[in-house]
């Protein structure tokens, strides 16, 4: 009887081995051999810059990236790492504006022992502008930034009390002096008519003290018959001095109309109750406050226009 039950135990014994010789090959051709695709690809968007990512496999030795396009052209982006950036993928061939097809798998240390690729996605290459670089010249009074590749046009935003006001232009200077004065915080985005090029992110960002000069009237005229005065400007203004013989008089009672051909303001005011058949008639703007200053010339009018 022991030694009947010796050889089964010695039978047992051999499967038993048998199985977990088994096993362990199993179990390496799994580790070795993944047949799982990648779960998803993803465009990730921070606001600033664009990546592509892929599902993360510790299993795996590195991931492989492909692009079709229209024209069924295929570009192959091997990684070690599962998120890339646009500017790495442009290194590689992909162009900013074309419409891919994308997917990805897993690369093995085996060859042959690839995953299989994940399901597709549509992706429209897009990108962000690049940040202006923004300047002030203290003595020009002027602001200036860089030119940025592929930008159409640019925004100025600076703040005017609680407002944020915003001027567009197509060069790359500001004159200080086409604002109102004050203390203000000025910042450039750059634009481009291409949607495949989003706006850039804010500039650095520039504070200063705005000291703006309110400029001379440029013409007066006065109607003798109805006593109105008519003052032309390139500012609209709220207030300003009207001179009777030396004596000044602060003007806040008016009409104004904006003249677009001439791009000039035109102040009309009557001045019977100040007027006394004087012939020497003036008026300037006026000072607002410490950064609105006017310290020009009087102008009178022309006596042959009365």
């Amino acid at each position: 009887m022991k030694i009947k039950n010796n050889k089964i135990l010695i039978i047992v014994l051999s499967v038993v081995v048998g199985i977990l010789a088994l096993g362990g090959i199993v179990t390496a051709f799994i580790l070795n051999y993944n047949v799982f695709s990648p779960e998803k690809i993803e465009i990730l968007d921070d606001g600033h810059n664009i990546y592509i990512s892929t599902t993360a496999n510790d299993n795996y030795k590195a991931y492989r990236f492909k692009f079709v396009d229209s024209q069924n052209n295929e570009i192959i982006v091997d990684s070690e790492n599962n998120v890339m950036s646009l500017s790495e993928l442009i290194e590689e061939g992909v162009k900013i504006g074309e419409t891919y097809m994308v997917s990805t798998c897993y690369l093995s240390d085996n060859d042959g022992n690839n995953s299989q690729y994940s399901k597709e996605i549509s992706w429209d290459v897009y990108t962000y502008l690049d940040s202006p670089i923004l300047n002030y010249d203290e003595e020009k009074g002027s602001l200036s930034w860089s030119q940025v590749d592929n930008a159409d046009y640019y925004k100025v935003f600076y703040n005017n009390e609680n407002d944020i006001i915003s001027y567009q232009t197509t060069e790359f200077t500001l004159d200080l002096q086409t604002i109102n004065g004050g203390q203000r915080e000025f910042y450039v985005v750059a634009y481009s008519n291409n949607k495949s090029y989003k706006q850039s992110n804010k500039s650095n960002i520039q504070q200063i003290k705005v000291i703006h000069k309110l400029k001379e009237f440029s013409k007066i005229t006065f109607d003798s018959q109805s006593k109105i005065l008519s003052i032309y400007g390139e500012e609209e203004l709220e207030k300003f001095y009207v001179y009777i013989d030396g004596s000044s008089y602060e003007i806040i009672d008016f009409d104004v109309e904006y003249v677009t051909q001439t791009n000039q303001y035109i102040f009309t005011v009557d001045i019977s109750l100040i007027y006394n058949d004087s012939s020497n008639i003036g008026a300037s703007p006026m000072s607002i406050d410490e950064y609105n200053i006017f310290d020009g010339n009087i102008t009178y009018v022309d006596l042959g226009t009365e």
